[in-house]
Order: C-alpha cells, then structure tokens, then sequence
C-alpha cells in the first residue's frame, strides 16, 4: 500500500483510497503537468478543504504523496535520490492552495532547499463539476509555475510579484498566473536540462579544493554565557575548523533561553542552516557544542549535510597532529570512545538482540559487529595506555631518584610553548601558528643558574599538550599518561598568550583543568608570552593583575634570562616544599 503524508487524523476510508490512486497516474515525461491530472488533484483537495501534494519523477511517476502544503510535506534532503549544488534534485511538485495568491515564502524555500525540478501550485476554485466517463474539471481557477535559477552576483531570489526572499543565492523565478494549458504546453525536459546546465557552470565557477571542508559554523548563545564570551567561543571555533583544514563559509547564531532537546537550534533556524548549506555548497555543518547521537541524526536528516560538534573537530586534528605511537594510541582510544555511542542508527543495519517480539534474529548484525568490534579494540587500547602510563612512570622514578628536578610547560592551545621551549633549550620541536600544532610531550634538559650558588644547575622542562576550553572529557582520559607529565612535575610554568583577547579567560580555563587533576600539581609561575604583539595598556592590565608574573617574548628571546632566574627560585621553592 502506497504510503500518504501528512495531516491524515480527518480523513476518510474512501479519500485515502483516492490518495492512493494517485500512485497509480503517470504522466509525459516531457511536460510539467497534465490538465487531467491538475484537475483531478484539485478535485481531492476540494473534496478534502486541505492543500495536496503530489512529487513526481522525471519519468512522469508519482512517488509522494502529501496532505498539506509543501513545506509541511517535503521530502527529507537524505531520501532525495540525488541532491547537490550543482543540480536539481530529479523532482517536481505539484501543490493545491486554497487560496488565490501566488505561491508563499514557504512554498519557495522548501522547493530551494529540495532543489525542485520546478514547483506547479494549483489555486482551486472551491467548486467544480465531473464530465461524463469520470473526469474532473473545473477545479482549477489559475496556476503558478516556479523554478530555481542560477545567480552568484546576489544574495536574494524573487519572484515576478515582487516579493523578496532574503539568505538565499538563488533567484526563484515564478511565473505569472496561467491556465492548466498553457502549462501543459511548457517543455518541461528542456527547462531542467538548461537549468542544470547553469548550476553546472556555476558550481564549477565556485568550486574549491576537494579536499578541504566547506563549513558552516552554527553558535547558540543561552543565557549561562555573556555575548563576549559567545564571540570568543565562535571565533576559536572556527580557528579549531581552519586548524582541521576545512574552508568557514559562514556562521550563523542564534539566542536561546535553553537549547532545543531534539535538534538544538528551533525549527526555522534548522531551514535557514540547510537553505545556507545548500546555496553556499557547504559539505559540513559544525556546531560549537557537544551534540547527543540523536541531535546528530535530526539534524543531517532535516540540512542534508553532515552534521559534526565541537569534540569530533578537536578529535579531528589530534588525529592529524599525533606523530609518536603514544600520541596516535591516545588519540584512537579517543575518537572510539567518542564513536560507540553514535553507532545506532547510522546505516539500515539496526539491532535485533534487544529480545521480545520482532527482534529476535538468526544471529548478530552488522549494528552488533561493529559495537562488539570497537569495544574488543577500546579494552585493548586501554591496556596499552595503562602500560604507557606505567612505563612513563617508570621514567619519572630514574629521573627522581637521580633528584634531577623537572618543569612541565602548561597554557592554553597556541599560547607558545613549543616556541618557548625551543627558545631555552635550542630544540627543535615543531611550532606554528595552529591550535594544537604539537601533542607528543616532549623533555629537554635546561641549564638554570642555582638561585644560591649561581652555579648551573641540570632541570628538565617538559612540552605538554595545550589545553582549550571545555576540553572534551573522552580526551581527558585517553590522555591521562600525558597529562601525568603535569602533575609529576615538581612545578610549573604557565604560559599565557597576553595578545589574544581572551588571555584572562585562557588563564581560568587552564585553572580549571589542573584542578581537576587527580593529583594536584606543584607550584606554578604565570608567564606571559608575545608582549612584542601588544599595546602598552594590555601590558599594564596584565601586570595589575598579576604582579609576579614575568613577561616574555619566546620568538623575540625576551626576558629569557629573568625567566631562568625566576624559574630557579620556584624549583627551589618547590623543592624545599616537599623535603
């Protein structure tokens, strides 16, 4: 039984049987519509009092059927047999509107964002009468034929009466009003051809690297965090997404007092992401939150394109950054831990060892097979991060016991300590201006005056991983055999980046995820970094707030030497702390 869509709680035995007759109908390929079969679908929808739409194929097959209008009976942009910028979709609609008017606002978007071959919307008259043999007429006062074209120079698409559709790249061009003849006459194989001809072009005009993400960001701003702290948030997020090697095309916000449960963002703001998607040429949709496996699936169904949060973008590029067999053993046990509980319902392979009635099976599915899978290589990355862990204790103890003490750099992501540390110890550990550039810890022996004998005194000084706001508590784990680094340290030194805006707000952040270590770590000496990049008053405001801190430009060699000297006295410090 062919299914119907739609508002169906009123409705009659025999008129959902009429419904279902339209299943049968086949028209030219060639033309848009019919007069018979415009006729007829006006009919039912008279009959009904409710708009009717019927989505046919470029065959002339009805394969959707809907009670109400086009946007309440769209097709899901993941059901469309073929979707992208640079073609129409395959499909055509042809609606009823109880009302004389040209098609709506709504009407227009849900034809944009399912890249209609064209969309025919029927005004019915209300009345009508049947011809002898069975055939309708009469119903239809006038028609409306609308089609999407093709315009890079704009950021609109009317239509002939005038209105305007703001957020789109796409002229809609609607037709005047026309009889159900004139149509019938329009070509309807030559009108998709030539318009997918222009897509093509401009598709091809606008085209970038394959390989590179073109992005949408989407931020939601609740009431648990300032406008400020909203920018700053966006604006790391689409240096996380610049990092990972994807394009941002645009971001799009939206305040709410709480977020939706089911997709996060409301209804409207859901048609406005995909319509930007879809005209942009976006392959991916970032979110600056951590989304649940449903919000995931809601959202890639309802835009289109995949969908991805904030951790999966911070998973990406530790993925990409991690060079040692410590670092991409981590980095695994994250991204799976983060994978597990996303699996269900991606594929048509779904679970039948729930138990009871209709889900019991004659062995595992693939659904199982996977989870079982990763859940097998999960226990066992767990053991070799264990065995990491232990011989990296193991390190530590030789280290100790020949009282060599130790430093470990700590900051935010991109404060410099990579740069630092080469700057100390001549290293030459990988720097750049990334989020993220470096993951693998690396020790260097450093040379420091003793701060009584001013003789020179052996330390050693660890790079550790950068930490970020809201660091995603999978990779909090995984990384627990570096993070160790930190708190086995006799102290620390860390490093604030004083030209980025937000360096106060960096300062917290790292607070926070030290507190959260299951051993709390030694003493720490703030030190700012890249004073060459800021203005005299950053600097003032800086040293307000923290008189003892010293201040550096790692790239610059700036006040290295009174970093070493300071450095002595916290060992020294920290030393004779634990004696």
């Amino acid at each position: 039984m062919e299914t119907i869509f739609g508002n169906l709680q009123s409705l009659k035995s025999s008129q959902l049987k009429q419904l279902q007759r339209l299943y049968h109908q086949r028209i030219s390929g060639d033309c848009v519509t019919t007069p018979d079969f415009a006729q007829r679908l006006a009919a039912i929808s008279t009959e009904l009092n409710q708009p009717v739409c019927t989505y046919l194929n470029r065959r002339g097959q009805v394969i959707r059927v809907g009670v109400g209008t086009p946007c309440q009976t769209q097709i899901p942009l993941l059901e469309l047999p073929r979707y992208g910028v640079e073609r129409l979709s395959g499909i055509r609609c042809i609606a009823t509107h109880l009302k004389a008017e040209p098609p709506n606002e709504a009407a227009l978007t849900a034809m944009v964002l399912q890249r209609l071959d064209a969309l025919v919307v029927l005004n019915i008259t209300g009345k009508g009468f049947t011809r002898r043999g069975g055939g309708s007429t009469g119903y239809v006062k006038e028609a409306y034929l609308a089609h999407l074209l093709a315009n890079r120079k704009q950021l609109v698409f009317t239509q002939s009466s005038g209105i305007t559709i703001p957020d789109a790249n796409l002229y809609s061009s609607v037709s005047p009003p026309l009889s159900l003849d004139a149509i019938a006459d329009q070509d309807f194989l030559d009108l998709v051809e030539s318009l997918e001809e222009e897509f093509s072009r401009e598709y091809i005009a606008q085209e970038v690297d394959a390989d590179h993400d073109r992005v949408v960001i989407v931020g939601v701003l609740t009431d648990k965090i300032t406008p400020r702290q909203f920018q700053d948030t966006i604006l790391e997020l689409a240096r996380l997404v610049d990092t990972a090697g994807g394009d941002v095309l645009q971001t799009l916000q939206q305040k709410r007092s709480r977020i939706h449960p089911q997709t996060v963002i409301g209804e409207g703001k859901v048609q406005e992401v995909a319509l930007t998607a879809q005209t942009l040429g976006a392959n991916l949709v970032v979110f600056d939150r951590d989304l649940s496996p449903t919000q995931v699936r809601n959202l890639e169904a309802q835009i289109g394109v995949r969908v991805v949060d904030r951790t999966e973008v911070i998973l990406d590029i530790f993925a990409q950054r991690a060079q040692s067999g410590a670092g991409k053993l981590q980095v695994e046990l994250a991204q799976l831990e983060y994978m597990l509980p996303r699996l269900t319902g991606r594929g048509r392979a779904m679970s039948r060892l729930g138990g009871g009635i209709g889900t019991r099976g004659p062995g595992e599915t693939k659904l199982e097979t996977e989870r079982r899978a990763i859940q097998k290589r999960i226990s066992r990355l767990q053991q070799e991060v264990n065995q990491l862990q232990a011989h990296r204790y193991r390190l530590r103890q030789r280290r100790q016991h020949r009282e060599v003490p130790s430093v470990a750099l700590v900051g935010y992501t991109n404060a410099g300590k990579s740069t630092l540390l080469n700057a100390l110890t001549n290293a030459e550990v990988y720097t750049a201006d990334q989020l993220f550039a470096t993951l693998d810890p690396t020790t260097r022996r450093l040379i420091i005056p003793h701060v009584d004998t001013n003789q020179p005194q052996e330390t050693l000084i660890t790079d550790t991983v950068g930490f970020i706001h809201e660091l995603p508590n999978s990779l909090m784990d995984a990384f627990r055999a570096t993070l160790e680094e930190v708190t086995e340290a006799d102290s620390l030194i860390h490093l604030v980046d004083l030209s980025h805006p937000a360096w106060l707000s960096h300062i917290r952040s790292v607070r926070d995820i030290l507190a959260e270590m299951p051993i709390t770590p030694g003493p720490s000496l703030v030190v700012f970094n890249k004073i060459d990049q800021v203005d005299s008053e950053a600097l003032a405001l800086a040293r307000e707030e923290f008189p003892l801190a010293v201040f550096i430009s790692a790239s610059q060699r700036l006040g290295l030497e009174t970093l070493r000297q300071r450095l002595s006295q916290l060992i020294q410090y920290a030393v004779d702390g634990d004696c």
